[in-house]
């Protein structure tokens, strides 16, 4: 079979989201995401399907962390649980491609903020999602009630501004006045993971937006500094007031996380949940030890710490 080169078509791109450009380490994708609902009958069996709703789902590394554009990477930091996204203005969110080829979503929000890999090597940023959703006040039998597809448009590389950094160096932490753990280091990596909840807004089982459920962060790493007694004490597991129904935020501080030429992570009230000891004649001592956000609430009801606070 013949094949023209004209077939041949590809690219990197770039997303253009909330007047930001995210520029991806790897290959980014753009999955149109339908739910259809299956027609079964007692007589044959499953014999069709019905379509119900559809979501567009781009993702990709960024490489750059870059201060400018953590309101729109990391939305949900400071964010009130109940708030509805996107709220009642679209977003569009456009994947530019170096060939000309543009998709364009009509309707986006961050439905996946990035992790965080705090080391030397490495991106510092993991995948994130922006999810295309059916336009404010659209029907979908509309052209472009979740997307549009343009070929042989003109492109142009995305600007760079200046506080963006590829982010490897060196991490150093201070875990409030905790014996051991003032000043203490990462042997390798430090992971910040996001537990976050949006839940779906259907109106006859159609997404018409996400609803911020809950938010809290989690940090891992295998520490260099605190002793294993420091690391017995810190975790709350025996001794002087441990009992059934302890709360986490009984013990908690700010964990900061701060990098030798840019770059600051720190989780509000940190709790130490989990920890270990290795035994070997290689590795160091001390297993992972992972602290998980708690929030302290204020009076009338506002959060006293983020979950998470980054610069």
């Amino acid at each position: 079979m013949s094949v023209t080169r004209s077939q041949l078509t590809g690219g990197p791109a770039y997303a253009a989201y909330n007047s930001i450009n995210v520029q991806f380490a790897s290959d980014s994708k753009v999955v149109f995401d339908q739910v259809w609902d299956d027609v079964e009958t007692s007589l044959y069996g499953k014999i069709d399907k019905t379509l119900r709703d559809g979501l567009v789902k781009a993702s990709g590394t960024p490489l750059f962390y870059d201060t400018a554009q953590i309101g729109t990477m990391f939305p949900y930091l400071s964010a009130v649980i109940g708030t509805v996204y996107p709220g009642t203005t679209d977003k569009a969110c456009a994947w530019n491609s170096n060939n000309g080829d543009v998709v364009t979503l009509t309707s986006a929000l961050v439905t996946r903020m990035p992790d965080l890999e705090l080391g030397v090597s490495g991106t510092v940023l993991g995948p994130m999602e922006i999810t295309g959703i059916i336009g404010n006040s659209d029907d979908p039998s509309a052209a472009s009630a979740y997307f549009t597809i343009a070929t042989g448009q003109t492109y142009a590389n995305p600007a760079m501004p200046g506080t963006a950094v590829v982010g490897r160096q060196e991490f150093s932490a201070a875990w409030g006045s905790v014996p051991g753990f003032t000043s203490f280091q990462a042997q390798e990596k430090w992971s910040i993971s996001h537990e976050l909840q949006l839940t779906p807004v259907t109106i006859q089982g159609r997404t018409r937006a996400f609803r911020l459920e809950s938010y809290r962060v989690m940090a891992k790493c295998k520490p260099l500094g605190p002793t294993m007694g420091q690391i017995n004490a810190a975790l709350n597991m025996q001794g002087a007031g441990v009992a059934g129904g302890l709360r986490l935020s009984t013990s908690a501080a700010n964990l900061v996380i701060t990098g030798s030429s840019s770059m600051s992570v720190t989780l509000g009230n940190a709790g130490l949940v989990s920890a270990g000891f290795i035994f070997g004649g290689k590795a160091l001592r001390p297993d992972e030890l992972g602290w998980i956000s708690t929030l302290g609430i204020a009076a009338g009801g506002t959060p006293s710490t983020p979950a998470l606070a980054l610069a």
